[in-house]
């Protein structure tokens, strides 16, 4: 059951994707009902964004998160505001929690600090991980305007993966999952097979990926446990995901396991 009785949140919404439904998808869970900001134009034109000239217009944005809402909490009440200055209705009465992505707290500071200001109380403030694309980088609107990911994260331009096991076993299905799980990679395993250090490699899956790292843009790292555990490190310059203990039966469920590990959608930071 929601914690709070009215939840706002608000942002730019251009060309919708899988961040944004995150951040409403967590508004719609905490909040009874949910009230979301739209930037205007008039704002935007006064803040300009990256690319502002491939940004959508209200209408068209407004209407991207109504059509989520619909289809994913019919019956909810909901509203969708145009937003024409930076705190828009956040700092009225009657706002229970905002709801902020893990890029964007500050934004929710500085609603509480001007709440403070003008005599009302500070509201919590709940913070959405940020959604990853297949590079590991924030699935963002700026990114979706300039072409390098679609609205899914997907990345449009090739991604050099590069891959190791622990377990030698593991290495066509580590390979299978990399390929169906983004559809732009172009799998190498790292180091080589003949590789005397790879063959040394530490069983230390963190160890293996940085090795890895250095000639990839990505490094999938699966390291074998038991018989059917593994860990799986992620790591982009920068960012690290795991070691994630998978458990599965089989190679098929492996593959299926390492799969969901990879989706974007199923990619959270804090």
């Amino acid at each position: 059951m929601p914690r709070y009785g009215h939840a706002v949140l608000g942002g730019t919404f251009d060309r919708f994707h899988v961040g944004h439904a995150a951040l409403l998808a967590r508004a719609f869970h905490v909040g009874r009902d949910v009230s979301v900001g739209v930037t205007t134009d008039g704002f935007l034109s006064e803040h300009p964004k990256p690319l502002p000239e491939r940004i959508q217009p209200y209408a068209r944005r407004r209407a991207g998160v109504v059509r989520w809402i619909r289809a994913h909490y019919p019956g909810r009440t909901y509203r969708v505001v145009p937003l024409a200055n930076r705190f828009g209705r956040s700092v009225e009465p009657g706002v229970d929690v905002l709801v902020v992505s893990a890029d964007t707290w500050a934004g929710g500071r500085a609603v509480n600090a001007e709440r403070r200001r003008r005599g009302r109380a500070a509201v919590p403030i709940e913070i959405v991980p940020v959604v990853l694309a297949d590079d590991l980088a924030p699935v963002s609107s700026r990114r979706i305007r300039a072409g390098e990911i679609d609205r899914r994260g997907r990345r449009r331009a090739p991604l050099s993966v590069g891959w190791a096991v622990t377990d030698p076993r593991d290495a066509d299905v580590v390979v299978r999952a990399i390929r169906r799980a983004l559809p732009a990679a172009r799998p190498a395993r790292a180091p080589p097979r003949n590789s005397r250090r790879g063959a040394r490699a530490s069983a230390d899956p963190r160890a293996l990926a940085r090795q890895v790292l250095r000639t990839h843009a990505l490094g999938f790292v699966v390291a074998r446990r038991r018989p059917a555990e593994w860990d799986v490190v992620e790591l982009a310059e920068g960012i690290q995901l795991g070691p994630r203990r998978v458990r599965a039966r089989g190679p098929g469920a492996l593959e299926r396991a390492l799969v969901g590990v990879l989706r974007p959608s199923a990619r959270l930071r804090e």
